[in-house]
């Protein structure tokens, strides 16, 4: 399951439903209308950087060395 929310289709979906979320928040009364484009960017600083970070490509060794073993 969290391999394919970790996939790049995964991954559009969450930042899909995470902005969706709020417009619907605000409709029914939830959040302010006011306070919606913080919780845009408060979503966005957790949501952005958590995906990104573990998506990172791996190090690559110097050309004509070989890859560590772990």
């Amino acid at each position: 399951m969290i391999d394919r929310l970790m996939s790049r289709e995964g991954r559009k979906w969450l930042y899909g439903i995470a902005l969706a979320a709020v417009p619907l928040l605000v409709a029914y009364g939830v959040i302010s209308e006011a306070s919606a484009p913080l919780w845009i960017a408060a979503i966005a600083a957790v949501l952005a950087p958590t995906l990104a970070l573990t998506h990172l490509t791996p190090d690559l060794p110097p050309p004509g060395e070989e890859p560590e073993e772990h």
